[in-house]
């Protein structure tokens, strides 16, 4: 008799494990993906970390497509409506809402925090992707109720007003060639070199200084990250501050040094599909 109990005990457990191994396996389920914005400047094929100056520093350690050597005291840029794509289908869609004291999809990249640099996307489906989609600025869903909560608060100093909305990437610096006269956060209008380029806008309006700065790019992967619940890939990319400033359009220090409208930005905006690059994934 106790040989037949201990084997029903054993059969008994046998049928909990054969249930429990049909359990969903880890590697179908959702993870997470890490984004690292890296701010540098990319001279002769060299990739160097961005190294901001303090407010006055005649150190020009930069230099446009022009050959003006500039300097960088301020870089913040919004990220928004991310999109993962991968080569069989797969696809993540980053939440994106806005309210009066909060913002989801929206993030705020700032030079002088690193802690911003490092965007952390969760449950994406698992899969393998090797596609990239985000927008640099902050589109029509996230302006038209106002001024908002989160990322997009009033506070970060990235609102300008209803009608312009938000400034999509704020620059600010000095160069040895500049008129001076520029004002903004780090540079005030009695610094002779300073140089300001605020840069946004969310709708055209023919005839006015309303223009569309916001860029939708695409990046592709030379390789896939893998996403389940075991695997946290992370996926490096480039800002390079030097290709705001040349390609599309070349950006004369000596001229429009004051940037606040969009209009204005327009020239430097058209550049900025070039400045964000991928460069590796993590796996």
């Amino acid at each position: 008799m106790k040989n037949i109990s201990l084997l029903a005990i054993l059969f008994s457990l046998f049928l909990v494990a054969s249930c429990t191994d049909k359990s969903v396996d880890p590697v179908d389920e959702p993870g997470p993906v890490g984004l690292e914005f890296d701010n540098v400047a990319i001279i002769n094929d060299i990739v160097r970390q961005l190294n901001l100056k303090t407010i006055g520093d005649t150190e020009y350690d930069l230099m446009n497509g022009m050959d003006q050597q500039f300097n960088v005291t301020l870089l913040r840029y919004y990220i928004s409506h991310i999109v993962l794509e991968g080569p069989n289908g797969e696809y993540f869609e980053d939440e994106v809402s806005v309210s009066a004291t909060d913002s989801k999809g929206y993030y705020l990249i700032d030079e002088s925090d690193a802690t911003s640099q490092a965007v952390e996307l969760e449950n994406v489906p698992a899969g393998r992707y090797n596609k990239l989609s985000f927008t640099v600025g902050v589109d029509e869903d996230g302006v038209l109720e106002g001024a908002a909560g989160g990322a997009l608060d009033p506070a970060n100093k990235m609102f300008w007003n209803w009608n312009s909305g938000y400034i999509g990437v704020k620059f600010e610096g000095q160069s040895d060639v500049s008129i001076g006269g520029a004002s903004g956060e780090t540079v005030m209008t009695d610094n002779p070199k300073g140089m300001v380029y605020h840069i946004g806008g969310w709708k055209d309006i023919d005839g006015t200084p309303f223009v569309y700065n916001n860029r939708r790019l695409t990046l592709n992967f030379d390789t896939e990250a893998i996403v389940n619940s075991s695997e946290a890939p992370e996926v490096h990319l480039y800002f390079d501050v030097l290709k705001m400033f040349k390609g599309v359009n070349t950006i004369d220090f000596t001229g429009n040094n004051n940037v606040h409208k969009p209009s204005d930005g327009k020239a430097a905006a058209e550049n900025l599909d070039a400045a964000f690059i991928y460069d590796h994934i993590h796996q």
